[in-house]
């Protein structure tokens, strides 16, 4: 699932009478925060060569999302169930957020 579509089916959970503006603009405003949240989790979980060799692939003109995959779910054990686990802790976040913003 994109980040684009997890976003916008959580915000959608959380207040489903927003319209398409609001929808449109909250997830403009929490798909930064979720691709560093994402990031900042992978980068954690690597060491230093890792981190090294993940900056490599990026760095490429020509890197792909399907490179990166293929690196990450080697360098990272059990990386569907940990990517997983990153989202659904991002989700946890947000919603606690959300909810804080809404008293």
């Amino acid at each position: 699932m994109k980040n684009q579509d997890f976003l916008e089916q959580l915000i959608l959970k959380l207040n489903p009478d927003i319209d398409d503006a609001g929808l449109e603009m909250l997830v403009a405003d929490a798909e930064p925060v979720l691709e560093e949240w994402v990031f900042t989790n992978i980068i954690a979980k690597l060491n230093p060569e890792q981190r090294k060799q993940i900056v490599k692939i990026s760095e490429k003109n020509s890197y792909t999302e399907w490179e990166t995959y293929k690196y990450l779910s080697k360098a990272i054990p059990n990386y569907e169930n940990f990517i997983k686990e990153v989202y659904e802790n991002f989700e946890k976040m947000y919603k606690t957020n959300f909810n804080d913003f809404k008293k």
